[in-house]
């Protein structure tokens, strides 16, 4: 894996610039917490979630439909997590 520094600042980028407004302050704001809490395989992860459909990543949030198997892990729970304390 390229320099980690590096790979977490590509993923923020990526994470706060998925092309809608809501969903780029949401990512963001989730990454810019967590990203040095993740480990290697926690940022192949969230690269992962990162790489789905900003409606689609709503519609798991709002548990619409079920969390696919390539991305139900600890970082997509986080997210769930994350997002629903902004609710409360």
């Amino acid at each position: 894996m390229e320099n980690i520094e590096i790979f977490r600042k590509k993923l923020l980028y990526k994470a706060s610039h998925r092309g809608t407004k809501e969903m780029d302050i949401l990512m963001g704001n989730f990454t810019e917490k967590f990203i040095q809490l993740f480990d290697d395989n926690e940022l192949s992860l969230l690269n992962v979630l990162l790489d789905e459909d900003d409606d689609y990543i709503y519609k798991i949030i709002l548990k619409k439909v079920a969390i696919p198997d390539h991305i139900d892990n600890r970082v997509t729970t986080l997210l769930i997590d994350f997002a629903n304390t902004l609710n409360e």
